[in-house]
Order: structure tokens, then C-alpha cells, then sequence
């Protein structure tokens, strides 16, 4: 590489070398028009050696028209150059005579004579010799850093796998107390949050089979999950999807309920792909509605945008799965931002973590209550998503118990989110057919 480098820069040498030559016999020439037009010779001697002194290198020979001959400097004209019968008008470099610059002077039609210039240059080598050593030092101090990168990361790599070995250590010896701390959201985070759930988990079995093993009341083991469960509680913020199923139990007149039951959970299945596609994930599936949080386990930036985004999709692909059906299955969107719960519901072995609180039910009544395509959110939503989105006045509309709440549909504000959302439905179509397909288990 540094030689090809140095090759270029040669390159790039010379020419600007041989460009400088040719401006410089150019001006000259330019320079000289006038006296020698006048014959003014001693003004031509004095504006050459003027010349040949701010460039003290230089050499020139010139050539009145005459045929009378002047050589300034101490190198003798070239064979190839005294051979020439004609000179070209611009300034040319003639073959077997390197450095050498030759060009007739003209006014107008008529020849003044010609002059020939030799333009040594600055010496290569010794900034070949400069280049070389700042690629050199260049070079050796970037395999420095990388170096000292590699170090450092291969470092911490160790590092986690040395607490990971001893943690897996620890709980094969029995010790259920081993947990990994999450430091950060790479991979290794993302592991560590694993293995801490399946400890947890163990954990509980173990408690569980002991308990069971000495014959204990059901009652028992349900008291050591509310234990467990009361120390994984939290409070959290998070962005709730509801998806309401409107019409269902009409669609299915005409069809047997197995088949029935196997589309919906189809399309719930392509739902779920698009929540994933934004960072959520489906907390839970209730009859005909499925309740998507996101922010929850894993820090989601802009949650918001991401669960609305979310939303724009699944209307999308809702639309386009039920386009034409004059008995189709109809969904509802509902949108809620808040804080919710974050524990064990549930008794027994139907304990599961799941969100509670109001936003879970406030999303489930506007997909239910509200008559709208699209994403129904409340009005001040609109206070904490980005730029790419505008509102839809949808005005007041009835909820439960006789509230009322002022609700907008939102919808894609910015090419960029409507390209985004587009993308992402296409994606998931060309994952699976929601309908077609006559087996669950691929999905």
C-alpha cells in the first residue's frame, strides 16, 4: 500500500512539475513579445536574466527570428531541441530532452523566434523520503491504537465471560443467589438479563419441587410465588397497544369455529411480527384482544414513536388482509402512554409477569369504544411524539361509565415514517401468508 501511495504521489508530482513549466515558458514568452517586436535587445537580456534570477535554477535558450542565437545559463541546448525545424506554438516537452520546455514566440501571424526552457524542478527523493516517513509513522501509529482497541475490548470480553463462568459455577453448585449485573445493552447485557431470568426461574422450580416433595398444600407453593413475585414488582413507564377484534363472531357464521379460531390466531401472529419489528412484544392475548407494551423489559428509546409506528403498521396490514372481504374480520387500535405495574399475576403455575394499571385499560377502551380506523390515541399524546407524526380530530367520544375523552386518530406526519411503516408490513408479508398457509407451527 505505501508503495502504491508513493507511486501516486510521483505521479501527482510530475505533473504538477510539468504544468509549472509549461505556465513559466508561457510567461515568458508573453514577457518578451513586446521588445523583441521593438528589437530591443538589450530590454530582452534584462527581462531573462530578471527571470533567471527569482528562479535561479532555470535555464534559457532563445532564438531570434533572425536566425541569431542566445544561450543564458551554462547547459547547452539539446540535440533532439537544435534538431527541431519547426516549434510548436504552446509550450511541449520534446521527446529525449527531459525537463526541456520549447515554444516559438508570436504576434499574431508573424514569428519573433522561439525560446526553450529548462525547469529542473525540486529534487523527488527527498520528499518521496518525507512521504515515506509520515505513511511510516502514520502506520505504526494506527496499528498502535488498534492494538491498544483490541486490547481493551479483548479485555473486557474476558471479563464477562469470567463473571459468566463463575456465576454458572455457583448455580450448578446449588447457590441460586448468583446474579449477573447488567451493565450495559450489548449483546453481553442482553445475556446476562437471560441468564439472571433463568436463575429466577430455577430458582422458583427449586422451591416449588421442595415443596411438592414433602407433599405440601397447593396453598403453600402459591404463598412462595406471592413472595417471589412481591420482590420482582416495579413501576414503569411504558407505551400500551391494544387490538380490538370487531365483527368476529359475524365473520364466522359461514365457517367452522376451528377455522375460524386458526385465522385469528394467524393474524395475531402477523401482528406480533410487526410489534417486534418496532422493540415490543405482546404481553398478553384476552378473547379477541392483544395487548402490546413496549419500554418493558428492555429500555426502549422513543417508545412513544416506536408503539405508533407500531400501530400505523398493524392498521395497515389490517387493512390490506381484510381489502375486499364483504364479511371480513374488523380491528380497532387503541394507544395509551403512562405508568403501570410491572409484577406476577396470577395463582400457581398460571403465575406470569405482565403490566397493570390504567394506560393498559385506557388502550383497551379506545379500541373498543371509539369507531375509527387507524391508531386512536388521546389528544396529548400528541405532546410526546416527534416531529413525523400529525394528528386526525376525531373530537369527543363516550367511553365507560359515561366518561368522555377527546381522541385523535394519529397518523404519518414525514415521508421517512411512512416509508418506514411500509417497509416493515412488506417485510412481514413476505415472511408468511396470514391466510393461505395451512400450518401454525412455521409461525
Amino acid at each position: 500500500m505505501l508503495l502504491s501511495i508513493t507511486a501516486v504521489e510521483r505521479d501527482a508530482w510530475a505533473s504538477s512539475e510539468s504544468e509549472q513549466s509549461r505556465l513559466l515558458t508561457v510567461l515568458l514568452g508573453d514577457e518578451l513579445k513586446m521588445p523583441m517586436m521593438a528589437n530591443s535587445r538589450a530590454e530582452v537580456d534584462s527581462l531573462i536574466n530578471g527571470f533567471m534570477y527569482q528562479l535561479p535554477n532555470i535555464q534559457v535558450f532563445l532564438r531570434w527570428a533572425s536566425g541569431e542565437q542566445v544561450n543564458y545559463g551554462n547547459t547547452k541546448l539539446p540535440a533532439p531541441i537544435a534538431a527541431l525545424k519547426e516549434w510548436p506554438v504552446t509550450p511541449s516537452m520534446v521527446k529525449g530532452a527531459d525537463k526541456w520546455y520549447v515554444m516559438t514566440i508570436r504576434y499574431n501571424t508573424a514569428r519573433l523566434g522561439d525560446i526553450a526552457i529548462y525547469n529542473p524542478g525540486k529534487a523527488w527523493e527527498a520528499y518521496a523520503s518525507q512521504i515515506r516517513w509520515r505513511m511510516a509513522a502514520t502506520t505504526l501509529l494506527t496499528a498502535l491504537l488498534m492494538g491498544l482497541l483490541v486490547y481493551i475490548m479483548s479485555g473486557r470480553v474476558r471479563n464477562y465471560l469470567r463473571e459468566l463462568a463463575q456465576a454458572c459455577r455457583r448455580v450448578g453448585g446449588g447457590d441460586f443467589s448468583a446474579h449477573l449485573p447488567v451493565r450495559a445493552t450489548n449483546e453481553f447485557g442482553k445475556v446476562f438479563y437471560q441468564f439472571n431470568q433463568m436463575v429466577s426461574n430455577l430458582e422458583q422450580r427449586e422451591k416449588i419441587h421442595d415443596l411438592y416433595g414433602h407433599y405440601q398444600r397447593p396453598q403453600l407453593v402459591a404463598d412462595e410465588y406471592d413472595r417471589n413475585a412481591h420482590r420482582a414488582d416495579k413501576q414503569r413507564e411504558v407505551s400500551i397497544l391494544a387490538i380490538q377484534v370487531m365483527n368476529f363472531h359475524g365473520s364466522t357464521l359461514h365457517s367452522p369455529q376451528d377455522d375460524a379460531l386458526h385465522i385469528l390466531n394467524r393474524y395475531f401472529a402477523l401482528f406480533e411480527f410487526i410489534a417486534h419489528e418496532f422493540g415490543g412484544h405482546v404481553d398478553h392475548i384476552s378473547g379477541d384482544e392483544m395487548v402490546v407494551v413496549f419500554n418493558h423489559p428492555f429500555d426502549l428509546k422513543c417508545h412513544e414513536n416506536q408503539a405508533a409506528k407500531a400501530g400505523m403498521a398493524i392498521a395497515a396490514a389490517a387493512t390490506r388482509l381484510t381489502d375486499g372481504a364483504a364479511d371480513a374480520v374488523g380491528f380497532r387500535i387503541g394507544l395509551a402512554i403512562g405508568e403501570v405495574m410491572i409484577g406476577y399475576l396470577g395463582t400457581g403455575r398460571r403465575r406470569q409477569l405482565t403490566v397493570a394499571g390504567a394506560p393498559v385499560e385506557l388502550a383497551s377502551q379506545l379500541a373498543r369504544g371509539v369507531e375509527s380506523d387507524g391508531v386512536i390515541a388521546p389528544y396529548g399524546t400528541m405532546l410526546v411524539l416527534g416531529h413525523g407524526f400529525r394528528p386526525k380530530e376525531l373530537g369527543e367520544c363516550p367511553l365507560s361509565a359515561g366518561k368522555q375523552v377527546r381522541c385523535i386518530n394519529i397518523l404519518p406526519g414525514e415521508a421517512y415514517v411512512e416509508q418506514e411503516i411500509a417497509a416493515v408490513v412488506e417485510k412481514a408479508f413476505q415472511s408468511f401468508n396470514p391466510v393461505d398457509d395451512p400450518e401454525d407451527d412455521p409461525w
